[in-house]
């Protein structure tokens, strides 16, 4: 579709203010089009995936069609400035709080756990020997199961269920 005028650009939803450089060179690849629309075959008229030779027109028309301006910032007042970087300290504090929440959280889990090591060691040494092994040759734990997703053995048949009542 080759803008010519606002009529197309309105039936296509695109405000009628396109750039107008583009606009005119839109009316202008109209025009080479209706020219040279009757040739048939001759050398690089192929199209193809190695396509060396591209038609202006198509880019044209692509940068009329799905050009955007570029987004500008408004012009910021020094009490909006004052404000973003409150916003941003405020961030900032935010997530330094939580960070410090989780590594106490973290390290009272990490206490508690040798706390329960020591306890264990009193209570049975041989227990305790036994929770700290490593073994040298596991690289995976073997007590974990990989979840799956895949259907059951043994499918539920329910015209068999039907028929047997």
């Amino acid at each position: 579709m080759v803008v010519v005028g606002g009529r197309a650009a309105a039936a296509a939803g695109i405000s009628a203010r396109v750039r107008p450089g583009l606009l005119r060179a839109a009316k202008a690849a109209a025009g080479a089009k209706s020219s040279s629309s009757g040739s048939s075959g001759g050398a690089g008229t192929r199209r193809g995936a190695n396509q060396t030779t591209a038609d202006p027109r198509y880019e044209q028309m692509k940068q009329i069609l799905f050009y955007q301006e570029p987004r500008t910032l408004p012009a910021a007042s020094e009490e909006d400035v004052e404000r973003h970087l409150a916003i941003l300290r405020a961030e900032k504090i935010f997530k330094m709080t939580a960070s410090a929440r989780r590594r106490a959280e973290r390290e009272a889990r990490f206490a508690a756990m040798e706390a329960a090591y020591e306890a264990l060691a009193e209570a049975d040494p041989r227990l305790y020997e036994a929770a700290c092994k490593k073994e040298s040759s596991a690289t995976f734990p073997r007590q974990m199961r990989v979840p799956t997703e895949t259907p059951p053995t043994k499918i539920w048949d329910y015209l068999g269920a039907q028929a047997q009542q």
